[in-house]
Order: structure tokens, then C-alpha cells, then sequence
């Protein structure tokens, strides 16, 4: 039985899409039919396949259950999204998102890392896991998506895991599945499989990986008000070869920066190897040139680092600026996520961040925002500027995201803004502060239950190279409201293939006989999933891409 929107929505598009018309007593199709995309069923009656139509049913939740998209021909069940715009120029690009579930009872129906276009569409529904990070990079020259799956921690020690991150190619191959092994000490000598965590899987311009760990180590916290032989997590970033996991750098937080420069409280924690004090909490590490700039959350500091050594070159601080002096008025921040380095030259860099600006001292107290600075080079041979501030626009619903989140400079120069906590992304325009405009908002889940590492919009074009089209045919089209005469025998067909992004027409094949089955007209791709109407009783589709090329599905009994 269909979702009863989706039968008002059928029987709306019903009239102008679909009809079943008496036909001559004889099978043939005629050059008319053909170009209208008629289609003949086992009854000699013509079924108008019509242009397709987007098809997925939108599964209702409650105060706590977000709802839901389930489709006929695919198993996958991505959130339904809310989605508002004000119709000014967007990106270009996809949208890619790792929904995760942290209620204590089920407020999604499925976590998968996914792309979708900013219509809500489904593009791709990558396998159930817990993931973070999916995005798009390059590796040898070539495309290819990343992204992390394992474990996340919890309870007293949430914010952090132990996993793996996944590198596919543009048929979605597996290319590598990056298992570092670096020798951690766990909370409860937990032996997990892989040693990466959540934070941050980057893939270097030299083809190499940073990726982010934590290691429980003693640690002297008299400083906060601790024991002298408390317990910490030691935040560290590696630089491996992806393909031999060879360490080609490593740096460590405890090695470098003092306990005492951070801002979390020490509450009860550190006073035993279960529950560590999270004291620096790495979560963002890139390259400049041979030098590494590294993020510290809870110290309210980005810092740049050299190798070997992985010394402090400078900092950036939230409060005071660190090594460039005063910020200007407006530009504070802290507990930050993703630093960004852009036009870096010899006198100056571009920093931009997500702000959070909220942590479990302060929640609530300051709206999350996003910065943009300009640095100069070196460090005090100039002011620091302030390009750019995005803030909740006036009258608008105003986010306090404690935890994750991120800012990507698009190439038109908007910002997409994924607020980690709150299953909420924004892409702005390019004004800041007062004139900050959100020109496109989507909402997947219920604040803090559903949660989203990150967010990016970005190019992407795949075709799998492993599965192939899948096609469902399902019952009497006039019984399930499409509007056709009783008793016609004409049915409803949907087909989707996950993953795909040039599909541009679905060519529909008939006939009686498996291998002599003819084409019998062309329905446009309408999204995930297409529907239309056919005759059979044997079908099967094809996929046509812009080059012309058909990609056939399975075939069908009607």
C-alpha cells in the first residue's frame, strides 16, 4: 500500500501523466506510439508511459523520530529534509553529510554517510555505519571520496573514537580501507581494530594522510587543580602513506602545549585511567608547504608547527590572539572546529573557522558564527582583520552548536556552514555580519539527537561500476490510484541505481520474450527514484548517460 501523501500526490499527476487507452486488436506498436512512448500490455491495451515522475514516500516521525525517505526499487532510508531557500544563486556541487543518531532511543531510521542534492534528493546511500568526515579529495591524481567509520566514544568520555577511513573511487571501487595501528593506550585497554579517530581524515597535496588520534597518558594536572599524576588524553595527528601506513610524521599535544593553557573545566575527570581529562582536544590538521597547522578545541588555539620537530611556530588564541596581538572587536572565538588555511603567501594567510562559541560552561550564551581572518606574515607586522562574520540572520533562528561543525569557502564565494550538533546546514552569500544573507537551509533531524560532523558541497561524478539499475514492477496501476481504466492490467515501474550521477533518461524495454525485448520510448530522470507507467509483461531499463552509453537493469516480469 502506498503512503497516503503519495497517493494524493499520485492521483494529482495522475490525470495529466498517465492514461490507459484501448487499443486495436494487435500488438504492434505504431511510429505514433512510439513517439508519444506508448507501450503495449499483455491485454493489447497501450500504456502511456508518460515523462516519470520523482518517486519516495516520506515516512512521518514524531516530536523525537525525524521522518523519513523509502523508496520502491532501493532499501535505503536517508531523512527527509526540510528544506528553504530565497532563490539566490547557490554553489555548484552535491551535498555531503554523515547523519549519526545519539539519542538513547532511535531518532533516525538509518546512519549512513550520504550524498544528496539540495533538493533533498538522494544521490548515494553509503553502508549503515557510524561516519564522519565523507567528502571529496584527490589521491593520485584522481577523485575520490573519504570518509571515517568505527566507533564513537561515550558518556563521560564523548568526543572522540576509533576507526578507519575508506577511500572509493569514482565507480565506487574500494581503492583502500586505512587501518593505522600506532600503539594507543584506551580508556579500559580497549584493543580496538584501528587506531583513527573521528576528527579528521585529510589527504595531503603530497598524497599522504592526516589523520587525528587520542592516547590516554599520565600527566601532571596541579595546574587545574588535579593530581599530580592525573590522567589525560594526549591529542596526536600522524602523516602516514596510505598504502603502507609508514609514519612519516607525528605530533603529539602533551610534547608541546601546556595543561594548563586549557579552558575545560577539570571537573571530575583525570583522576582515573577510565576517565581522562580531554585538556586539547584535537580536531582539525592541515598542510602549509612543510609545516602543519593543527587545532586545539579546548585551548582556543590553532597552531603552526614545523617538522620534524613539530615545533610551535605560532599561535592563533580565541581570547588575547596569541603570537598577532589584540583581534579585532567582534572576532573572539572558542571551542572552534575546522581551520582552514586560504591564499597563503609569504606575508600573510586566510584563516576561516567554524566558531562554536558554546561549550558546556557557556551553552547558550554566545550564537555560533563563522570567521574569516586575515593573518599577516610574519606574525605582529601587522593588524589581524576580520573579512568576514557569519551570524544567525535578524529575525531568523538563532544555532548555539556545542560541538562539531565546520565552513567551506564555495568557489562563487558563498559559505556552506554544517552546524555538527544541530542537523542543520546553511549556505550563505557573500555578505558578513548585519548583511549576512542564508540563501539555502536544510534540517535533517531533531536538534541534538541527530548530529552531523560536517557538512560540504562539492563537485562529484561517479557511475557504479559493481551494481547496476534496480527496477521494481508492482501491481495494477488503476488499483493503486493512478488513474487508468480498470482492469487494464497496466502497471507501475520504478527503477533507481545509487550512486549514479549522469543519468540523464531512463529507455524503457518491452515484449514477451527475454531476448527479444524492444524499446518502446524514453522517461526522464526525476531524482533517486523515477516512476512510470508500463504494459509488459517483461521489462527492463537502461540507464542513458550524457554519452549516449545504456547502463541495463535487472529484468522484470510484469
Amino acid at each position: 500500500m502506498l503512503h497516503a501523501a503519495w497517493l494524493s500526490l499520485a492521483c494529482c499527476f495522475a490525470l495529466k501523466f498517465v492514461a490507459c487507452l484501448p487499443s486495436s486488436d494487435h500488438l504492434a506498436l505504431s511510429p505514433k506510439d512510439l513517439e508519444q512512448g506508448n507501450n503495449v500490455n499483455n491485454q493489447g491495451q497501450s500504456c502511456k508511459l508518460g515523462s516519470g515522475e520523482e518517486s519516495h514516500e516520506a515516512v512521518k516521525g514524531d516530536e523525537s523520530y525525524w521522518p523519513y525517505q523509502k523508496f520502491k526499487s532501493s532499501p535505503y532510508n536517508p531523512p527527509e529534509f526540510d528544506i528553504t531557500t530565497d532563490g539566490e544563486p547557490l554553489g555548484s556541487g552535491l551535498i555531503f553529510l554523515t547523519p549519526s543518531d545519539f539519542s538513547t532511543q532511535q531518532a533516525a531510521k538509518d546512519v549512513a554517510p550520504i550524498i544528496v542534492t539540495d533538493k533533498g534528493q538522494l544521490v548515494w546511500n553509503g553502508p549503515s555505519a557510524n561516519a564522519t568526515n565523507l567528502h571529496v579529495s584527490t589521491f593520485e591524481n584522481k577523485p575520490v571520496i573519504t570518509y571515517f567509520s568505527g566507533v564513537s566514544t561515550s558518556g563521560a568520555n564523548v568526543g572522540h573514537g576509533y576507526g578507519n577511513i575508506t577511500f572509493l573511487d569514482t565507480s565506487y571501487n574500494t581503492l583502500l580501507v586505512v587501518c593505522p595501528k600506532v600503539g594507543l593506550v584506551t580508556e579500559l585497554n580497549t584493543n580496538y581494530p584501528c587506531d583513527a579517530d573521528i576528527h579528521e581524515s585529510h589527504i595531503t597535496p603530497r598524497n599522504t594522510l592526516l589523520f587525528s588520534a587520542y592516547n590516554v597518558t599520565r600527566a601532571d594536572l596541579t595546574s587545574k587543580g588535579g593530581p599530580s599524576d592525573g590522567w589525560v588524553y594526549d591529542s596526536l595527528i600522524f602523516e602516514i602513506e596510505p598504502r603502507t601506513h609508514k609514519i612519516l610524521f607525528r605530533w603529539s599535544s602533551l610534547e608541546h602545549v601546556p595543561v594548563s593553557t586549557s579552558h575545560l573545566p577539570l571537573g571530575t575527570s583525570g583522576r582515573s585511567q577510565a576517565a581522562p581529562y580531554d585538556y586539547f582536544h584535537v580536531n582539525s590538521a592541515v598542510t602549509i608547504g612543510n609545516t602543519y597547522l593543527i587545532n586545539g578545541r579546548h585551548t582556543f588555539t590553532t597552531y603552526l608547527v614545523d617538522a620534524p620537530a613539530g615545533n610551535i611556530l605560532w599561535r592563533l588564541n580565541g581570547i588575547d590572539g596569541g603570537s598577532f596581538g589584540p583581534l579585532p572587536a567582534g572576532a573572539d572565538f572558542s571551542w572552534q572546529h575546522h581551520v582552514r588555511p586560504h591564499n597563503v603567501s609569504d606575508t600573510g594567510l586566510t584563516l576561516t573557522m567554524f566558531n562554536n562559541h558554546n561549550a558546556a560552561p557557556d551553552n547558550g550564551t554566545h550564537p555560533t558564527n563563522g570567521l574569516a581572518f586575515r593573518l599577516p606574515l610574519p606574525p605582529g607586522s601587522g593588524p589581524v582583520k576580520l573579512l568576514q562574520k557569519l551570524v544567525d540572520p535578524a529575525g531568523g533562528e538563532v544555532l548555539y552548536a556545542d560541538s562539531q561543525g565546520d565552513q567551506q569557502v564555495l568557489a562563487n564565494g558563498n559559505r556552506l556552514m554544517g552546524y555538527g550538533q544541530l542537523p542543520v546546514v546553511r549556505e550563505y552569500g557573500p555578505g558578513t555580519g548585519e548583511n549576512a544573507d542564508v540563501r539555502w537551509q536544510a534540517r535533517f533531524g531533531v536538534d541534538s539527537l541527530v548530529q552531523n560532523y560536517r557538512a560540504f558541497r562539492q563537485e562529484w561524478s561517479a557511475l557504479p561500476a559493481r551494481t547496476k539499475p534496480s527496477l521494481v514492477v508492482e501491481g495494477q496501476a488503476s488499483s493503486d490510484g493512478y488513474g487508468v481504466a480498470s482492469g487494464s492490467g497496466c502497471k507501475r515501474a520504478y527503477v533507481s541505481w545509487n550512486g549514479a550521477t549522469g543519468v540523464e533518461k531512463w529507455r524503457v524495454y518491452e515484449g514477451s520474450e527475454e531476448g527479444k525485448l524492444k524499446s518502446v520510448g524514453d522517461v526522464s530522470y526525476k531524482g533517486f527514484e523515477t516512476s512510470f507507467v508500463i504494459g509488459g509483461p517483461i521489462v527492463q531499463v537502461a540507464a542513458v548517460t550524457a554519452d549516449g552509453v545504456e547502463h541495463r537493469s535487472n529484468i522484470v516480469k510484469a
